[in-house]
């Protein structure tokens, strides 16, 4: 694995996760991301761990104290390395459970030349950016319907509308019955060379469609034009879309392990 791709990718993640979380650094060895608005999400509420810690006891206990004041599980990102042995069994021996893992793929754009296929073209879907703010309630409502969290619908368009220039909202639309009606959406986020693909989902009724096969490659090509280094994305391993990513021409770099412990 490259260290200066997985820099780039952990670097992009943390300066994301700082937008949308109160992000707490601890002992040089790890960063806790905060939002008690959005409970149960295990990428917006984290510990994650950077480097091994000397005091792995120390850097739980006040990330259990953190999240349970807040009413909210805590949760630890891990890389899945022998290195951290000692981290995992720290952590079980605390009643954490492995639950998961994040995945990060990745192109580099400088050695991977840029695909033209005819293929590819499809009359029936259109990509757009939302440049105009009006449109972030449209990306709003369809990233919380895809992930079925229409309940966190006003923080989510209150956190966008705040930092709405740093970021590029993808909506993705479908033609139905001779209308385009908007059926898929992506977050685009930049940070030093390196693009990370987040927040990519699609309603239930147009899924199976290659919808998010399309918006990872309008994606590919938009880090191309901002002349980007690295084009990145993370996803669970859980959530089943490895082999979409790897269809996709990105490759994995490296794994985490993510591990529970409920608040009760």
């Amino acid at each position: 694995m490259d260290y200066i791709t997985r820099s780039l990718i952990e670097e992009n993640e943390s300066e994301f996760s700082a937008i949308w979380s109160k992000r707490i650094r601890r002992y040089g060895c790890a960063e806790i991301f905060v939002n008690k608005n959005f409970p149960g999400d295990y990428f917006f509420n984290k510990t994650k761990i950077i480097t091994p810690c000397l005091d792995i006891t120390l850097l739980i206990s006040e990330a259990k104290k953190i999240f349970f004041s807040n009413k909210l599980d805590c949760f630890f990102h891990i890389p899945d390395d022998s290195l951290y042995r000692d981290t995992y069994n720290t952590l079980e021996l605390q009643h954490f459970c492995y639950i998961d893992s994040m995945l990060a793929f990745s192109v580099n754009l400088e050695e991977q030349p840029p695909e033209h296929s005819k293929a590819d073209y499809d009359p029936n879907v259109s990509q757009m950016i939302a440049t105009d703010p009006s449109l972030v309630y449209t990306w709003v409502d369809l990233y919380c319907k895809s992930f079925e969290i229409e309940n966190w619908k006003q923080p989510i368009h209150d956190l966008i509308m705040s930092r709405y220039l740093d970021f590029e909202l993808i909506i993705s639309k479908v033609k139905s019955n001779s209308v385009f009606v908007p059926a898929a959406c992506a977050l685009l986020y930049y940070y030093k060379k390196a693009m990370g693909l987040y927040c990519l989902g699609t309603l239930p009724e147009f899924r199976r469609k290659g919808l998010a096969m399309q918006i990872v490659k309008y994606s590919i090509n938009r880090a191309r034009t901002k002349r980007m280094k690295l084009f990145f994305v993370q996803t669970f391993l859980n959530d089943g879309f490895a082999n979409m990513y790897n269809k996709a021409g990105l490759c994995l770099e490296y794994r985490k392990r993510i591990y529970a412990n409920a608040h009760v």
